[in-house]
């Protein structure tokens, strides 16, 4: 064997020992990987249990903490209950208690002839910067007819109070028509 074979193969043998020193060291490495990911995995479960909640949770959370501060029961001249009115800081929350359909007085009276001018009053206000909301209502029905109407920055107590009266004004005369 001459010199040149002999470094050769000193030099291939040093390599071999070089590669299976990194091999070691990748597998090492893979080791360590696979630990820091499933630390990571445990550590978002943990997170994702403690933490966080869906928005459908947290609004129903917030609907079960939301009481009203004060429910007024709507009643006829005679006596008769129409419904109530849930008085919240900022929302009121108008149920009938008699079957009543959109369509008709309270649509052309509350809806259009309250409603509608006090959000185009606020709304007004609201571009000239004297206020910061205006007020905006949703109407629920529930087989042809209102379960609810929600009235969001109903404003002052006053405004509050003429709401509630044209909502029993309108179901009194909605029953007698």
């Amino acid at each position: 064997m001459d010199l040149i074979e002999v470094k050769i193969t000193i030099v291939v043998e040093e390599l071999l020992e070089l590669r299976k020193i990194l091999e070691e060291k990748i597998a090492q490495l893979e080791n360590e990987v696979r630990l820091y990911k499933r630390l990571l995995s445990l550590i978002d479960e943990a997170i994702g249990q403690r933490s966080f909640t869906t928005a459908a949770q947290e609004k129903e959370k917030r609907e079960v903490a939301k009481k009203p501060l004060e429910v007024q029961v709507l009643k006829s001249k005679e006596g008769e209950e129409l419904g109530i009115a849930e008085i919240y800081e900022d929302e009121l929350v108008l149920k009938p208690k008699v079957s009543v359909k959109l369509e008709g007085l309270i649509k052309r009276f509350f809806v259009e002839k309250i409603l509608d001018r006090y959000r185009e009053e606020d709304e007004g206000a609201v571009r000239e910067g004297k206020k910061r909301a205006s007020l905006d209502y949703e109407i629920k029905e529930e087989g042809g007819n209102i379960s609810a109407i929600v009235v969001r920055n109903y404003g002052d107590e006053n405004r509050r109070r003429d709401i509630v009266r044209a909502f029993r004004w309108t179901l009194e005369r909605s029953l007698k028509s």
